[in-house]
């Protein structure tokens, strides 16, 4: 596994120092608030960032015609796709459709007028937005500075982690076949470097409302352990409440 990290340092989670190189759910969170401020057709682009885990390049690729409303996905070519088969031969560009939250595809409708689009037959294949990959880039620290976000997880890429983290650590995590087509993984052997991280991040989680929690005066070492019995009485003597 360590040498395949050597080889693939994008799927890296932490660099050299132990810095996270993904955004946490608090993060991604700060990272929604503080693009609000952003002009609204920049704010979706953070919005499909966030909720796609897309690469940012990826999503400069969109055009109305990826935009499916009625589905309820957004459609990216993925660039990160080997070019070629194993007998050197050329390969057709590689597609995935990822699901969104139709709030989502309300907003893109609404800025990027879509259905008149379609209705027209026109400006199908014109990409959403023209600006360029630096400019991109220089937008989204501009929000990562403006949510607080520091260190070398602030970036797209961190976004896209901390989506692929999201899908496998929630109540109802994603089987990993199906989070490797929705970030246009390869191999699945890729999207397992994700796993690596829910440990350390349900850890931290656990360890942060324990210190919440005595900073409360609410923990306490018990004088003693009480039975399973002694809690159902207690649950009945209370009339069957918890």
């Amino acid at each position: 596994m360590a040498s395949n990290l050597d080889t693939a340092p994008e799927m890296r989670l932490f660099d050299e120092q132990g810095n996270r190189l993904y955004l946490t759910a608090d993060e991604r969170g700060r990272f929604l608030d503080a693009a609000a401020q952003e002009n609204r057709e920049d704010r979706i682009f953070c919005h499909v960032l966030h909720y796609t885990g897309c690469r940012p390049s990826e999503a400069l690729e969109l055009s109305p015609r990826r935009i499916h409303l009625d589905a309820g996905e957004i459609v990216f070519r993925s660039l990160k796709m080997r070019r070629k088969d194993a007998q050197d031969r050329e390969k057709r560009p590689q597609y995935r459709a990822v699901p969104v939250p139709a709030s989502l595809l309300d907003q893109i409708d609404l800025v990027f007028d879509l259905r008149r689009r379609y209705q027209s037959g026109k400006e199908l294949d014109d990409r959403l937005w023209s600006m360029s990959r630096s400019t991109e880039w220089r937008m989204v620290k501009r929000v990562m500075d403006r949510a607080r976000i520091t260190g070398p997880q602030a970036t797209g890429k961190g976004l896209r982690h901390g989506f692929g983290i999201a899908m496998l650590s929630g109540p109802t995590p994603l089987p990993l076949n199906v989070l490797r087509d929705l970030m246009g993984h390869s191999d699945t052997k890729t999207t397992e470097i994700y796993l690596q991280a829910i440990g350390y991040e349900k850890r931290h989680l656990v360890m942060q409302a324990w210190d919440v929690a005595s900073l409360k005066g609410t923990v306490s070492k018990p004088d003693k352990v009480v039975s399973v019995d002694e809690m159902k009485a207690t649950v009945k003597a209370r009339g069957g409440r918890s």
